[in-house]
Parts: structure tokens; C-alpha cells; sequence
């Protein structure tokens, strides 16, 4: 049965209900998003590298001189960051023009061109290291989820990530998620009800049964399983059940209540994650998505 719930995420979730899921899975160019906050952090990433100015170049690359440079991949991966590189160089020298080779989702081939550069010197120098921090990261990430995405397609799930972010990187972190091919989960505190362990011990769950939205509830047993169906959540987290407890967690709930979406997290890795597919839940959610992910490397070459 496919379920209409949708998981509230802002700004870059083009799609994520498991109805969506199931017809869009696999859909990787999402751009990166520029709101004001992105554009202001792009800014100061800017600042704090070049400080009052670039003195090296300066000192030894005349004013106004002008050729090439590009990036190339020194390994394979899923490429992320395309939009974010525009808006880079509109801050920098919107006259540099640049020249796509590889875009937004498309794969990393080593030593590969991913773009070229023309324009003033100067410029794409005082661009360079920023530049590369960013996609090189957000790439990290993108590979790491197509990854996961790759080991579950046969089966109509979805990965999620989690709010295990880079502090102040969350928005490009999440979309990275999507360029993955991934979803999101929630953005921040404020969009989604979500009872977790911690509420429990001086919370109140009966004051669900009155709350007129929706709502996720994550479970540690079958009891605690079974509370949550009584309460009627939208979404039940299954936190560290193994393969076979969710199965059986997924049996029960199709059962009592197979408009549920189920979500399976905690000790998700590559080589466990096919099994929790094949258990039967709706998500998988996996926080080393963002927080523990190697960055794709990036040269960049003046010629």
C-alpha cells in the first residue's frame, strides 16, 4: 500500500512522500538552493579566505590578465555543486564564464574535466580554494548517498538523512542529500512533530491523541511499537532494531495499521542496509550521510 504522508521539508524538497518516493526514486539533478542565508554563507566562506585580499596574486599576476583554469576529479564519485560554483563567481567576478562538463548528479571520472573557467586571473585564484572546499564536500556527500541509493533500488524504499549536519552547512548538506539521490527528513525542530527517547521521561504522550497534526514516534520494542499505533502516529521510527525486528515490526504494523510509514534507523550501514530494505520498512534514515563522509577530491589547474 502506498501512503500519501509527506515528510514537511522546506526550501529544496522537491519530493518526499513514499507516493513520490515510489514514482520519482532515483531522481538525482536537484540544483542547490541560493537563499539569502546560503548566499550569506557563501560570502563569508569567501572572507575568511581571502581576508583583505589575495597578496600572492596580487603582488605577481598583473591586473587584467586573463586565460583559463579547470577542475578536474582526481577520483570517482557523483558530482554536486554546480549551481553553488555560479553563485561563487557572481560574488567573485560575474565575468568569468564557465563551462559545464560534468553536472549537478552527473558521475566523477578521475582526472576527468568537470568545468572550465575564462576570465581574469585574479579572480578564479581568489574563487579557487573556496570553491573547492564547498564542492568537494557537498560531492562527499552526494557520493556517499548514491551509494546507498544504488544498494536499495530493487526495493520501494527510500533513504533519508537525518539532522546530523555540519552546523550552519544543513541547508547544502540536505540538498547534497537529494542530488544523491536521497531524501530529506526534517530541516530543523520547528517543522515536524517528532517524539524521540528523550521526550519520553518527562513528556506526556497522551497529549498526541489530541494533537490535530501529524506526527513520528520512534520506538525501541515491540511494546513501544505497539503504543505507538495506539496513538495513531503517521510515521514510527524503528531506532537500532535489527534486520529480523523489523521484519517482525513490519509484519505487525501492516496488520494493524498499514497506513503507517515505517522508518528504520540507527547502525545503518552498506552492508546491512539491503537487509532492512528487505525487511519491509518504507525509509531508511542514515546520519553518516552528513556527519562522517570523506570529501571527493578537486584539483584546479591554470592554463
Amino acid at each position: 500500500m502506498r501512503k500519501t504522508f509527506l515528510y514537511p521539508t522546506r526550501i529544496s524538497s522537491r519530493v518526499s512522500g513514499k507516493k513520490a518516493i515510489l514514482q520519482e526514486h532515483g531522481f538525482y539533478g536537484h540544483p542547490l538552493p541560493v537563499s539569502r542565508r546560503t548566499l550569506s554563507f557563501l560570502r563569508e566562506a569567501l572572507k575568511e579566505d581571502t581576508g583583505l585580499g589575495d597578496i600572492t596574486s596580487n603582488l605577481l599576476v598583473p591586473p587584467h590578465a586573463r586565460g583559463s583554469a579547470r577542475v578536474i576529479a582526481k577520483e570517482k564519485g557523483i558530482f554536486c555543486g554546480e549551481r553553488l560554483v555560479m553563485e561563487i563567481f557572481k560574488i567573485v567576478d560575474p565575468k568569468v564564464k564557465l563551462e559545464f562538463r560534468v553536472h549537478n548528479g552527473g558521475k566523477l571520472r578521475r582526472n576527468k574535466v568537470v568545468f572550465k573557467m575564462h576570465g581574469n586571473i585574479r579572480s578564479i585564484l581568489k574563487a579557487e580554494r573556496t570553491m573547492v572546499n564547498f564542492i568537494g564536500h557537498l560531492s562527499g556527500i552526494a557520493t556517499k548517498t548514491r551509494l546507498f541509493v544504488d544498494k536499495v533500488k530493487k526495493y520501494p524504499v527510500c533513504i533519508l538523512d537525518t539532522r546530523k549536519t555540519t552546523p550552519l552547512w544543513r541547508e547544502l548538506e540536505k540538498v547534497a542529500v537529494q542530488v544523491g539521490g536521497g531524501r530529506n527528513h526534517r530541516q530543523g525542530l520547528d517543522e515536524f512533530l517528532f517524539v524521540k527517547e528523550n521526550h519520553r521521561i518527562h513528556g506526556d504522550l497522551a497529549k498526541l491523541r489530541r494533537h490535530p497534526g501529524n506526527f513520528e514516534i520512534e520506538v525501541r520494542s515491540l511494546g513501544e511499537l505497539w503504543e505507538a499505533i495506539q496513538l495513531k502516529a503517521q510515521v514510527i521510527l524503528l531506532d537500532n532494531f535489527t534486520p529480523k525486528e523489523a521484519r517482525r515490526a513490519a509484519e505487525i504494523v501492516r496488520k494493524a495499521a498499514p497506513g503507517i510509514v515505517l522508518e528504520a534507523s540507527g547502525g545503518i550501514t552498506l552492508g546491512n542496509v539491503r537487509k532492512f530494505a528487505a525487511a519491509g520498512v518504507d525509509t531508511i534514515s542514515v546520519g553518516s550521510l552528513t556527519h562522517s563522509v570523506e570529501a571527493v577530491d578537486f584539483s584546479l589547474l591554470v592554463d
